[in-house]
């Protein structure tokens, strides 16, 4: 079978990071899975420019006049902008959001359900139990126990660790080695600060940073 050709949406750093990723993947695999076509990015300053190994090929118009069939990912990590693309690209018939798993995270696999353009790096652990909406972005070496829900278009930072039973509502930010408690709720659009420890249900839109974590004072 031929490799699937695939774009990554965005052209920063961590859409380098997500290059990688598939990178990686393709290694792992007796034949390739995926041909990088290269980056999507409205600002980039003119298509051809290379952003490392890949190049810059064009705009979210050049996405959506491709015609042929092109897998996409995401490699953005601002929940807003992960929303606005996915919807913008999902109805268009030649556009597909696989999921993009490292080779060497640990999951239950029979006990796991996925929506659609999830990225789940390098060295996750993922238990059992657990649902994933669309497009969220796991950040390496993060941990999500048991019975955990997820939106869509969450992303979490390095090192975030997350209990059992934990709900994540859409559209939330979980900062690089944040803690999260069992049971507990973050409602949709949240931000939780980096190193925070959450210890009571976080109201939708609110920010909160800090040992045990508190709304920001603004």
């Amino acid at each position: 079978m031929s490799a699937k050709d695939i774009v990554v949406l965005g052209a920063g750093g961590f859409a380098r990071e997500v290059a990688f990723l598939i990178d990686d993947i393709n290694r792992a695999c007796p034949q390739p899975q995926w041909n990088i076509l290269g980056y999507i990015d409205a600002k980039a300053p003119a298509a051809g420019v290379f952003n490392g190994k890949y190049p810059v090929i064009g705009d979210d118009d050049y996405l959506i006049g491709r015609g042929r069939e092109t897998h996409a990912v995401v490699g953005i990590g601002t929940p807003d902008i992960i929303r606005r693309l996915h919807e913008k690209l999902r109805p268009l018939p030649h556009i597909r959001f696989p999921n993009l798993i490292h080779p060497n995270v640990v999951m239950d696999r029979d006990r796991i359900t996925l929506g659609e353009g999830n990225v789940i790096c390098a060295n996750n652990v993922l238990t059992t139990d657990i649902v994933l909406g669309d497009c969220n972005v796991l950040n390496l070496t993060c941990t999500i126990g048991h019975e955990m829900v997820v939106g869509s278009y969450c992303v979490f930072n390095p090192g975030a660790n997350l209990s059992g039973g934990v709900t994540i509502e859409d559209g939330c930010l979980i900062g690089t080695g944040a803690t999260i408690l069992q049971y507990l709720r973050v409602g949709a659009g949240a931000r939780v600060g980096a190193g925070a420890v959450v210890t009571k249900d976080v109201a939708p839109g609110v920010t909160v940073v800090g040992v045990p974590a508190k709304p920001l004072q603004r």
